[in-house]
């Protein structure tokens, strides 16, 4: 069984009748730019008691300002070890309501 390789062996690949050349493949440079991108952060914080939530219409007016949302959080997925009366592990009423949410953009030049 004959098999065919690119390793130079003695026989150039020009002598060898069953390898083709293939044409050499272009390396493109490009310019990096010299600083890395800048972002910006906005956490707008609703407390829906007082507040509706954000709807498509909000979403939307963000979204055509650059405001990507990237996570949105209730705050009652997390506790506080002390709350004003130093009682361990119990949430504070207020706290548990408030609903966080996240955009991120590009810095604006």
């Amino acid at each position: 069984m004959q098999t065919s390789n690119s390793l130079y062996f003695g026989i150039r690949m020009s002598d060898q009748k069953d390898m083709r050349s293939f044409p050499p493949v272009p390396i493109v440079y490009e310019q990096v730019p010299a600083q890395p991108q800048q972002w910006e952060y906005k956490v707008l914080i609703v407390d829906p008691r007082e507040k509706e939530l954000l709807g498509a219409e909000d979403l939307n007016e963000l979204g055509n300002a650059g405001w990507l949302l990237v996570g949105s959080v209730r705050a009652g997925t997390t506790f506080n070890p002390f709350d004003e009366l130093g009682s361990i592990g119990r949430l504070r009423d207020g706290e548990r309501q408030k609903i966080y949410y996240y955009f991120v953009r590009q810095k604006q030049a």
